[in-house]
């Protein structure tokens, strides 16, 4: 019995030129959703890169203090080294020194003009447009300006000015163009040092 064929199975396929306009479309929506947010996915990049390489230092600064590494030509630093931020200075929320506490006669544990300064390390000019944002104490002091100090032999981390309950500082990274955009770096006094 011969086959009665439907009108569709006739039909060629192919692709009309509404369909293919809605592709069109799709791919301009997505690429203008992602060309909106790339100016804001940068500025999130430089915040985090800017939060890891702080990290980063610490942990360095870390290990040169508990190593106890004397610098050529400079007196035994017997008190560490430790890393210090001052945000009332001139750009002093745009960088941050490392020091070895070779403070005479007798070390303190914390940055001072006698100190040996490593270091000046200006987050701005690595990421342009990234400032330390705030310095917060874990039981909810906030600070101008802190000092973490690494001390060997054995591992003592001071962290000063703070009060003596707390056991951690987060020192938060932001950026000019967006406050919202920020990573903190969170350092306490076992040792941790971590970004959120």
């Amino acid at each position: 019995m011969p086959k009665i064929l439907n009108y569709f199975e006739f039909k060629e396929k192919g692709t009309t030129l509404v369909e293919i306009a809605v592709v069109i479309f799709i791919i301009t929506m997505f690429s203008l959703i992602l060309i909106n947010d790339f100016p804001k996915t940068l500025r999130q990049f430089a915040v985090s890169r800017s939060a890891y390489k702080l990290s980063q230092d610490i942990r360095r600064i870390e290990d040169l203090g508990l190593s106890g590494v004397k610098i050529a030509g400079q007196a035994d630093p017997k008190g560490g080294y430790g890393l210090y931020i001052n945000k009332t200075e001139v750009d002093g929320d745009k960088q941050y020194k490392i020091y070895a506490d070779n403070f005479s006669p007798m070390p303190n544990y914390e940055y001072n003009t006698g100190d040996y300064v490593v270091e000046v390390i200006t987050i701005s000019e690595q990421q342009a447009g990234v400032f330390i944002k705030e310095i917060n104490g874990s039981v909810g002091g906030s600070y101008d300006y802190i000092s973490i100090n690494f001390t060997p032999p054995n591992p003592k981390i001071t962290i000063t000015p703070s009060a003596p309950e707390e056991k951690s500082i987060d020192i938060v990274i932001s950026s000019t163009f967006d406050l919202s955009l920020e990573k903190t770096v969170s350092i306490n006094t076992s040792g941790l040092i971590e970004v959120k």
